[in-house]
């Protein structure tokens, strides 16, 4: 059996997103540590209607590549984004390469965490405030927690 590659795969679930149909799939890398753990966890992705800023998306970059990142800023024509585990460079695309929301987290164990509430957002712009000090705060996470999980 021919294995599919992540062009095919992200290209399916956008067509499927597109659908109306929400579509879990497993994250990979570490650029949303601490919120997502990529090889951990999953994300439910849905239509990206009335993105805002602090919206963990999936969005295509350069025409070329997909990222899931948090929106930073939007505008008329612009879209900023940043993955929550950087700690510099910000990725821009159109509002139209936004290509999905990831509205849950699935964890490991099955459970959901919803990325919406009013304290996942808290949260989030506590941890853009955190930027200066970003790069000690993930070192420090992932020589403790991210050690000591199983990743795939």
């Amino acid at each position: 059996m021919k294995a599919l590659s992540d062009e095919q795969i992200l290209s399916e679930a956008v067509a499927l997103v597109d659908e109306g149909l929400a579509v879990t799939m497993l994250v990979k890398g570490r650029s949303m540590l601490p919120f997502i753990k990529g090889g951990l966890e999953s994300v439910v992705l849905t239509r990206p209607v009335g993105i805002r800023s602090g919206d963990v998306v999936l969005a295509r970059i350069d025409g070329c590549r997909y990222v899931l990142h948090r929106v930073m800023a939007v505008s008329s024509d612009r879209v900023e984004l940043m993955g929550d585990g950087n700690i510099a460079g910000r990725e821009v695309c159109r509002p139209q390469d936004i290509l999905a929301r990831a509205d849950e987290v699935v964890g490991a164990d099955g459970r959901h965490r919803r990325l919406d509430t009013p304290r996942q957002r808290r949260l989030a712009r506590l941890w853009r405030k955190l930027l200066p000090v970003r790069r000690w705060l993930l070192a420090i996470y992932k020589r403790t927690v991210i050690r000591n999980l199983k990743i795939q």
